[in-house]
């Protein structure tokens, strides 16, 4: 039960308040402003009101309610109001500001007395959450509170993601976020983690990726469930931060542990990796093995700084010839594992023959480039992977063989 501090010396104040309220309020009643002011310290979770009763003839009624208006935050809100009687009120309507609230007089309905003690209790409570969402603008962070339908009842700030966030008149309130983000596809994404959340009651993080406005940010989303004493989800509250700089530098280091040094290609880690998660959407997939021909010749001649370039140089024409999905991996000291996601046989021939017919094209040390080509295709994801690339390898190797006995 809700505690009502009544500050009077008189029995009248407290038996009108005791009738009034009926069982609705505990009446804790004191004359002494000392005891009144401990009763606040020590009571402040409990207590709906104080009520001083003429504060024009209470001793210290004014310090008392200094002390309100100085603690009163949106930690400790409580309201004061005015009790009097006909032959007061005008005296005691001087103490009507901050933080009196009201002034109630002897003989007023009950409905009335607790219809004034109940929006006192509410005024002040809005205006204590709306000092407390000015304060939460000023975070980096955006707070949302949602009801059960998934609709915004509460956000400390608007993004440039908002369709009107820079129109002082518009309110999310009552809205969706199908509604209002301008990327409809993560408004879709948002609602339906809504939806899920509301159901289940289990809370969720995850990360999006958004460009918006020629900003490209990754902003990380936590939402948890608000429940009713049943245990039903009430609502949901959340929190969203811009990771953008914290993501980009994830991103970097698992690129760089994914990149092989030399050429930039991907190495033998990320190569391994891609085996293992190719998707049924990337088949068919062909694959082309690519060995460096004459590379320990350039080498003893040259020194591996230039056998370095030479290698390099394969990367390179690859990437001039083949399609911008490819992913080449360098799986050994000059050996190349190429993936060409949705590529069939004959089109992975006919590129590896514009492979074989533009190395010319390359040179270095008057030493023109040449890698040999082996290919093969997957076209079903229960096929082997490791069988297709020995299948590519014994053709690269094929491939060699035909230009040593050329050059012989």
């Amino acid at each position: 039960m809700k505690n009502l501090l009544l500050i009077s010396n008189e029995k009248i104040a407290k038996d009108f308040l005791e009738k009034a309220t009926g069982n609705i309020y505990n009446i804790i009643n004191t004359d002494d402003v000392d005891q009144g002011l401990k009763i606040l310290e020590e009571l402040a979770d409990s207590l709906i009101s104080v009520v001083i009763f003429r504060p024009s003839k209470v001793e210290r009624a004014k310090e008392l309610l200094d002390y309100m208006k100085r603690s009163n935050t949106f930690i400790f809100a409580i309201p004061a109001l005015i009790l009097t009687d006909k032959d007061s009120r005008e005296v005691d309507e001087e103490y009507l500001e901050d933080p009196v609230i009201d002034v109630l007089e002897i003989g007023e309905s009950d409905k009335v007395i607790i219809n004034r003690i109940t929006r006192a209790s509410q005024f002040l409570n809005s205006t204590s959450f709306s000092e407390f969402a000015g304060m939460l603008q000023k975070l980096p962070s955006l707070i949302y509170l949602k009801d059960s339908r998934g609709k915004y009842v509460f956000c400390s700030q608007y993004w440039h993601h908002l369709e009107h966030y820079d129109d002082p008149d518009w309110t999310i309130k009552g809205k969706t976020d199908m509604e209002i983000r301008k990327d409809t596809e993560n408004a879709k994404m948002a609602y339906e983690s809504d939806l899920r959340l509301i159901a289940n009651g289990k809370g969720t993080s995850y990360i999006i990726e958004v460009n918006e406005d020629g900003v490209h940010e990754f902003l990380q989303i936590i939402k948890e469930p608000l429940f009713k004493d049943d245990g039903t989800v009430r609502g949901i509250i959340a929190l969203i931060n811009n990771v953008t700089e914290q993501e980009d530098n994830k991103r970097k280091l698992e690129k760089l542990s994914y990149t092989d040094e030399l050429t930039g290609a991907f190495n033998r880690t990320y190569f391994e990796e891609y085996v293992k998660n190719l998707k049924p959407e990337m088949f068919p997939i062909s694959i082309i093995s690519a060995d460096c021909d004459n590379l320990k010749m350039i080498n003893d001649r040259y020194g591996h700084m230039v056998g370095d370039e030479y290698i390099r140089m394969s990367v390179t024409l690859m990437r001039s010839v083949l399609p911008n999905n490819n992913t080449i991996c360098r799986t050994g000291g000059d050996e190349f594992v190429v993936f060409l996601p949705g590529v069939s046989a004959e089109s992975a021939h006919m590129y590896v023959n514009i492979l074989n017919d533009m190395e010319d094209m390359f040179s270095i040390r008057e030493c023109k480039l040449s890698v040999s080509f082996g290919t093969s295709t997957i076209d079903y994801p229960d096929e082997s992977v490791e069988a297709s690339i020995s299948l590519s390898d014994v053709e690269m190797y094929k491939a060699k063989k035909k230009k040593k006995n050329r050059r012989k």
